[in-house]
C-alpha cells in the first residue's frame, strides 16, 4: 500500500536546486520509502515548471523509469468526481483535484505538498481533511 501522494511543488522542488522548497524536498524525500504515488498531471505541471531545463526533465523521466514514482492513472469514471471538486472549490485546478481524489483512492496515504493554501482548505470524502506534509 502506497504511503505518499506526492503533489507538483515537492516534486519540482526535489529535481530543481534553485527552487526555494529544493531543501525541504530534498530532506522529506530522503525519509520516505518509494515508490512516491502520483498522477499524470503532476507529471505534465512539473515538466512544464522544468521545461528550462532538459537534465532536470531527464531527471523526472528517470524517477519514472526506476519505480519512484507511481503514476496511477485517473480513469474516465473519476472525472464526474473531478468535476464536483472543481466545483466546490473555485480555486482547485486538475492537478489539484487529481491528488484529492488519490486521497481518496489511497486513504491512508499522505499528501506531500508545498500548497497549504489550498489544501489546508480542500476536504476528501467531502468532509475529512486531507492528510499532508508540507514545509
Amino acid at each position: 500500500m502506497p504511503e505518499h501522494i506526492l503533489d507538483t511543488g515537492p516534486l519540482v522542488g526535489w529535481i530543481n536546486r534553485r527552487d526555494q522548497w529544493h531543501e525541504w524536498s530534498v530532506a522529506a524525500m530522503e525519509a520516505l520509502q518509494p515508490p512516491l504515488i502520483t498522477c499524470e498531471a503532476i507529471i505534465a505541471e512539473a515538466a512544464w515548471h522544468l521545461r528550462d531545463n532538459r537534465e532536470a526533465v531527464d531527471q523526472l523521466f528517470g524517477l519514472i523509469e526506476s519505480g519512484a514514482l507511481r503514476i496511477v492513472e485517473i480513469l474516465p469514471d473519476h472525472v464526474p468526481h473531478l468535476r464536483a471538486l472543481s466545483a466546490k472549490y473555485a480555486q482547485m485546478d486538475f492537478s489539484d483535484a487529481a491528488v484529492v481524489r488519490l486521497s481518496e483512492i489511497y486513504p491512508r496515504a499522505i499528501v506531500l505538498t508545498t500548497d497549504t493554501k489550498h489544501f489546508s482548505v480542500y476536504r476528501r470524502f467531502r468532509t475529512k481533511r486531507v492528510a499532508m506534509v508540507h514545509p
